[in-house]
Formats: structure tokens, C-alpha cells, sequence
């Protein structure tokens, strides 16, 4: 699955905006994570409906981009449009809903270059221009996330070491003003925080911010598989936030935070355009199962091995558009803010939890049977193998032999993923193995990545001498 490539939107026409709901503490799991939505419109700031429906889902969080280039045109001078637009918009949310501030895109004057994802060239310019928003802002925002999806050039240009050197600045000119405020790191990307942490980023950030809402994502939230000969899950699967969590504790940083601060599936029936799947695949799900992946969602993000996900902030509150896009069909609410099957179920999560049992995805192991040889045999020529491989929840994707350390036998379904799968082979080289025990393992790996084992023992013995004898007459 490729990654999402997301279109970047003027300020003027959408300013993205998460929020993450848990209504009652009396009735949410404490360590489920709080519940959010991005709104990228930027006319629901001031949209009866659009508060309306956030006022009725009783948000924890909120998430806006700040775009930089926009409030901030020339050095030293905040746009009071822009800061009367974010002011009046916070004062409007639920009370005691928490802010996260993402500020994004660099003005040309900071970075002298047209585009936007360009590294200003002086940091301390981007910590100035925090510090007053820190100040105008005091008391009302909760974190601050510096930059969005750095490893996308369309939103960040520069190097990983200068993006290192910009949160390296922001981190201490945002604790000057308010030390108890979360700074959030942009990584999104287990690679780019591994690159992150070689650059000695570790003692300036408070939680790191991952999105799962990557490009032509049709599975559910339970549907997982591990990245190839590991027992990591693929990143761009829902559960793929436990290696970068993996990666973290790796690094020191098990104690810290994730912010999940873009969760969601597209209703679009368009085709997959972008990535390995494009051309192969659709975009999106239908409403109803966009609806089912966010409950199943927040189910799995309730389970308490999970609870370092502090936040997930669903994108977004209302679809862009009227297009088949996938990007303008993320959204709870219609465009003309109606709401979707997903705003219900969206709802009642933040309202009453996910109030669902049981786990998240299946991570049971596939069931071998050892058919020939019986426990026990004894060989002295070629030896009989057959298996039995099942998993009737995910289907078996491969059966491996190993019949010694350098010879092994592989065996695949002719199609799909069965529920029960068998192999047999005759081993002719079983003769010339030296007389005693031997081991020999079978290696089943299921659809989805789930790996089981199992060893079988076998004694070889010489091969009976057949004595001729000589006939006289």
C-alpha cells in the first residue's frame, strides 16, 4: 500500500482542524484513547451546523493547522485577522476541550523560496513566531505539533537533520512561555523518527504524532500483516502504530506518548490512484463500513497494551467537496454538514466508549498437524512427510519444511488463502542422514503474517544388510 500524498490547502480555503472527544470520564475506559476529528473547511469555524455537531459530540481535543506564511506575512507582524479567526473559534468549542496547534508552512520571507515546504532558513525566526503565539494563546491551547508529515516533500522540502534543527528551536521557545504545554513531533514515519533520533532529538519532544489514514486503505482496523521475515506490523496497516511505538521504547522513549492526530477511511467508490495499489483496487468503503472501521477503530484503541495512544483524532468532520476524491470524502458530515453513518458511530464512542468486547484483530497462530510420520517412526530410506496447516479466521498463506539446515520445502496455496492447507513430499535424501535422532520443523505463516512452529523427530537406522549366499549344487 503506498503512502498518501495529501493535497495541500491554502489556509484561506481549509484549515485542518482535529478534535478528540471522550464526553464523560464516569463512562470512558481510562485507557482508552480520547477521541477526535480533523475539520479542514475553514468556513466551519464560524458554521452554526459544524459547532452544532461538535458541541453534541462533546470533543476532548481539538486539532487546527496554523499556517505560518498566513499569520505571520512579514517578519515581526501577526495577521489580526487570523488570530481574531483562531480566538473566536476556541472560545466557540465545548468547555474544557483541550487544543492541539499544528503550525505549518513557511512564509517567503523566512525561507526565500516560493514554496511553502521550504526550511526557513533561520530558526530562530519560527521560535519567535512561536513564542507569541504561546503567549497569545496562553492558557487555551494544550500541545503544540510542529510541522505535519515531514516526510512528504509536499509539506516539508528541507533535510531531516534541518527539521531536527527546528524542532530543536520551537521545543525551548514554547516551554519558556508555558512549560506544562506538550510539544508534539511531526515524524509520522518509523524511518524519519529513527533518522530523528540519530540526530539527537530525544530531550525535545513530549509525544510523537502518527497518521493512519494513508492512501487507498480499504482494511478494517483488525486486518494487520507483519513486514516481511519480522514480527513488526506494515506501517501503512491501523496496528503499524506499535512499531513506531517499538521503535520509541527502543530508543529510551517507551514512557512518551503518541498522538494518533489523523485517523480515518474514505467513503469514495473512485479508484485507487496513488501507490503500489493504483489502478488495482478502490479508494475507499462504503459509508456504512467507514461508520464500522471507526468504531472497531477506537475498540482497538481501548485495549490497555495500547494505552501510550494518548489521542486519535479522527480526519475529518466534514467531506471537502462534492468530488469522488478520496481526500474530500474523509469526513463525518456531508458538505452540506448532514451526517454520515460515521458521525453516529463517531458519537457514540466520544459520548459512551467503543462498547465493544473482545480483542482487537487475530492474533492466534495457524494450527499444524503432523500426519506422516507417526511420533516415534523410525526410517532407514526415504521418508514420508505429510502436514496439515489450518486457520480458519485468516487462511493459510505458506507451509515450510525444514529438513535440515540448508535444505528446506516450500508450499503454497494454487489460490487465495484456505482455511486449511496440506503438504507431503517424499524425501529422498532422508537415506543418507547419519543413524540416530533428527529434528525437522514445519513453518506455517498465516494471510496475515502470524507465524507458528512445530518440531517433529525422527530416528534414523541403518538400512538392513541383505546377505547373499552362494548355492552349490
Amino acid at each position: 500500500m503506498g503512502c498518501r500524498v495529501r493535497r495541500r490547502l491554502p489556509l484561506i480555503a481549509a484549515l485542518a482542524l482535529a478534535a478528540g472527544a471522550i464526553a464523560c470520564a464516569s463512562v470512558t475506559v481510562a485507557t482508552a484513547a480520547q477521541v477526535g476529528v480533523n475539520v479542514t473547511n475553514q468556513t466551519a469555524f464560524s458554521s452554526p451546523k459544524a459547532l452544532a455537531a461538535i458541541r453534541a459530540s462533546k470533543p476532548a481535543w481539538v486539532r487546527v493547522f496554523l499556517d505560518w506564511n498566513f499569520v505571520e506575512p512579514q517578519r515581526g507582524t501577526l495577521a489580526p485577522d487570523w488570530m481574531g479567526l483562531y480566538k473566536r473559534f476556541f472560545r466557540a468549542l465545548p468547555r474544557g476541550t483541550k487544543i492541539d496547534v499544528d503550525v505549518v508552512l513557511t512564509p517567503p520571507w523566512a525561507s526565500g523560496s516560493s514554496s511553502t515546504a521550504a526550511p526557513p532558513q533561520n530558526d530562530a525566526d519560527f521560535a519567535w513566531f512561536l513564542q507569541q503565539l504561546v503567549t497569545q494563546f496562553h492558557n487555551r491551547v494544550t500541545a503544540w505539533e510542529i510541522w505535519n508529515e515531514e516526510s512528504s516533500p509536499n509539506w516539508w522540502s528541507g533535510s531531516v537533520s534541518q527539521y531536527a534543527d527546528l524542532v530543536k528551536s520551537a521545543y525551548p521557545a514554547i516551554k519558556s512561555v508555558d512549560p506544562k504545554a506538550t510539544v508534539i513531533l511531526g515524524a509520522n514515519s518509523p524511518e524519519m523518527l529513527s533518522q530523528l533520533y540519530s540526530e539527537g532529538i530525544r530531550n525535545y519532544f513530549d509525544a510523537d504524532a502518527i497518521h493512519t489514514d494513508t492512501a487507498c486503505n480499504v482494511t478494517s482496523p483488525y486486518i494487520y500483516e507483519y513486514n516481511r521475515d519480522t514480527t513488526v506490523i506494515n506501517r501503512y496497516f491501523f496496528l503499524g502504530f506499535t512499531g513506531t511505538h517499538a521503535l520509541m521504547a527502543a530508543n529510551g522513549d517507551g514512557s512518551k506518548p503518541i498522538y494518533m492526530t489523523e485517523i480515518g477511511w474514505s467513503s469514495t467508490s473512485a479508484e485507487c490512484s496513488t501507490g503500489l495499489w493504483a489502478g488495482k483496487k478502490l479508494a475507499g468503503v462504503t459509508e456504512q463500513t467507514q461508520a464500522t472501521y471507526l468504531s472497531q477503530a477506537y475498540h482497538c484503541l481501548a485495549q490497555p497494551k495500547y494505552s501510550y495512544i494518548k489521542a486519535a483524532m479522527w480526519f475529518e468532520l466534514q467531506n471537502s467537496g462534492s468530488s469522488s476524491q478520496p481526500l474530500d470524502n474523509y469526513g463525518l458530515l456531508n458538505p452540506n454538514f448532514s451526517p454520515k453513518p460515521a458521525y453516529d458511530a463517531f458519537k457514540q464512542v466520544s459520548l459512551h466508549g467503543a462498547g465493544q468486547a473482545g480483542s482487537c484483530g487475530n492474533f492466534a497462530p495457524p494450527k499444524i498437524t503432523i500426519l506422516r510420520p507417526t511420533p516415534g517412526s523410525t526410517s532407514s530410506g526415504p521418508l514420508h512427510i505429510a502436514v496439515s496447516a489450518s486457520s480458519p479466521a485468516n487462511g493459510v498463506r505458506e507451509i515450510t519444511v525444514d529438513l535440515t539446515r540448508r535444505s528446506r520445502e516450500h508450499f503454497g496455496p494454487k489460490r487465495g488463502f484456505p482455511s486449511t492447507l496440506s503438504a507431503s513430499l517424499t524425501w529422498l535424501g532422508a537415506k543418507n542422514l547419519k543413524p540416530g535422532p533428527h529434528k525437522i520443523k514445519v513453518v506455517v505463516i498465516d494471510k496475515l503474517g502470524n507465524v507458528a512452529t512445530k518440531v517433529f523427530r525422527i530416528t534414523h537406522v541403518r538400512a538392513a544388510r541383505v546377505v547373499r549366499h552362494k548355492h552349490h549344487r
